[in-house]
């Protein structure tokens, strides 16, 4: 994992030369920590309730918290953990589906934070949190699937995505992101307004 600095502005952002980001003194990369793996897609996010942005980083079939003791400032990192999912009887291993890319949000606004997991087939997925804030504990094995209106979702897998406010109107909207390949190789954008 890479960061790239800001050594600009909002409006002309200049990017200084990357660097390692740590966890537990040593570089988050493959193979670096019990947990580090490949198909990495991260996101930042408060997932103990501590009001610091923690790491959370998917990877082949698992994802991964990397818990911020430092400051909103200098964040520092411990060695990671595996993010507990639900787990269903028939399948111990495979609380979320392949190669996740988690989202960390109150998405259904009652006050505690979720988990959204896009996901390699076409579709993202609502882990709703049905613990608490400092404690999350997830419900609903391999999540509930958001109904996303696509055309022809089939062309394309591995969604990864942004929750924002695209046209500034207060709601959550979700721009999203796959690949497809085949005869042809590429992506789509999609951008899904709320109601």
């Amino acid at each position: 994992m890479w960061l790239f600095l800001n050594t600009g502005t909002k409006e002309k952002p200049e990017l200084a030369e990357g660097k390692l980001v740590e966890a537990d003194g040593k570089a988050i990369k493959e193979g670096s920590h019990k947990f580090a793996d490949v198909y990495s897609k991260l996101h930042m996010g408060d997932w103990d309730g501590d009001g610091l942005n923690d790491l959370l980083i998917g990877h082949q079939d698992t994802i991964v918290f990397y818990r911020n003791v430092g400051t909103k400032a200098a964040p520092r990192f411990l060695a990671p953990t595996q993010v507990k999912g639900p787990t269903q009887k028939e399948a111990p291993n495979m609380a979320f589906p392949g190669r996740p890319s988690p989202y960390v949000i109150d998405w259904d606004g009652d006050g505690k934070k979720d988990l959204l997991v896009g996901c390699e087939n076409p579709e993202i997925r609502f882990f709703r949190n049905v613990g608490t804030n400092k404690n999350p504990q997830l419900a609903s094995w391999q999540g509930e699937k958001l109904d996303l209106k696509v055309p022809a979702p089939e062309v394309g897998y591995r969604w990864r995505f942004d929750v924002t406010d695209w046209n500034n109107d207060g709601k959550r909207d979700l721009l999203v992101g796959n690949i497809y390949s085949g005869r042809k190789s590429g992506g789509n954008l999609w951008l899904f307004l709320g109601k």
